[in-house]
């Protein structure tokens, strides 16, 4: 597979283009990080602890209300009773916002919007080797006082799958899009897959584009195959799944130096692109979500 193509295979972005073209209902859809699914978690090393977030106010879903002391201690005493879990630590809100913070350093934008009091407090969990992450996560996800629980060996799997990724990927609109960009303000091609001539505009952007290095191709039944052996496992998925329901792309290399959340901004404006992957705006939410659970603080990707 040459090496343009070769990015396709990201986990992150075919899981996007399956969820931007098509709504699979009870397919087996593999379940998103933190969302505290059932089900055995990925076959690595223990060293990968699951996170327990706790609520803050600013918590999607926590009501605008923070933990409670004896919330705390109710998810405590739950994980310390769990069989697979061997050790259970916490992580207070002034060690977690120092850390941010130094992780963070280069980002003003973002550490002007996250306050001390918006980083969660945590439990971060040990588990036995070969013990089902899925049950774990499931005992605590719901409970009062729990805002979201991430499996750190799944945020690991993805920021492995990424080294193949492209810098920049450009999606296209196929007939089963979900993306608001691909249902309006394209004329007659409203609803309907990429058309010639918005690839051309396409291309021709992206050779305009600052600090594109070099851009490729892939083709539908590329992208299908490369669909097809990442989720080998999900037989139900790719079952409901066909090659038209998968986007074309258009995977570029940035340069180092270039902005490329500039680039990615540019480049979703066109018609007949579905949505933008940016490897830099991705690893940025990755360490937000898996280490801070602050997915949502940067709801506009304005660091990206």
């Amino acid at each position: 597979m040459v090496e343009g193509v070769r990015g396709a295979r990201g986990l992150w972005r075919v899981a996007l283009a399956v969820l931007a073209s098509v709504v699979v209902a009870g397919a087996g859809l593999p379940a998103p990080v933190g969302a505290g699914a059932a089900g055995p978690g990925p076959a690595v090393s223990d060293q990968w602890e699951i996170a327990v977030f706790l609520c803050t106010p600013s918590s999607p879903d926590c009501r605008k209300r923070g933990a409670t002391e004896k919330q705390k201690r109710a998810v405590r005493t739950i994980l310390e009773g769990l069989p697979e879990v061997t050790a259970v630590r916490f992580v207070d809100r002034a060690t977690a916002y120092a850390s941010f913070r130094q992780d963070f350093a280069g980002k003003k934008t973002l550490l002007a919007k996250v306050r001390a009091k918006d980083v969660p407090e945590s439990f971060h969990v040990q588990v036995t080797q070969g013990a089902d992450r899925g049950r774990v996560r499931v005992a605590v996800a719901r409970r009062p006082g729990v805002g979201t629980v991430v499996d750190q060996a799944e945020m690991h799997a993805l920021e492995q799958d990424e080294l193949a990724s492209p810098d920049v990927g450009v999606y296209l609109c196929t007939k089963v899009s979900a993306m608001p960009a691909c249902g309006s303000g394209r004329g007659a091609a409203n609803g309907k897959k990429t058309t010639s001539k918005e690839k051309k505009a396409v291309v021709a952007a992206i050779k305009g584009t600052p600090g594109v290095e070099s851009y490729s191709f892939v083709d539908q039944t590329t992208a299908y195959q490369n669909f097809v052996e990442t989720f080998a496992d999900h037989e139900s998925l790719v079952a409901v799944t066909k090659v038209s329901d998968i986007p074309e792309l258009y995977s570029l290399t940035m340069r180092s130096e270039a902005d490329w959340g500039a680039a990615a901004r540019r480049l979703e404006r066109l018609s007949g692109v579905s949505t933008v992957y940016n490897a830099r705006c991705f690893q940025t939410t990755v360490k937000l979500t898996g280490e801070y659970g602050l997915s949502h603080a940067d709801p506009e990707n304005t660091v990206c």
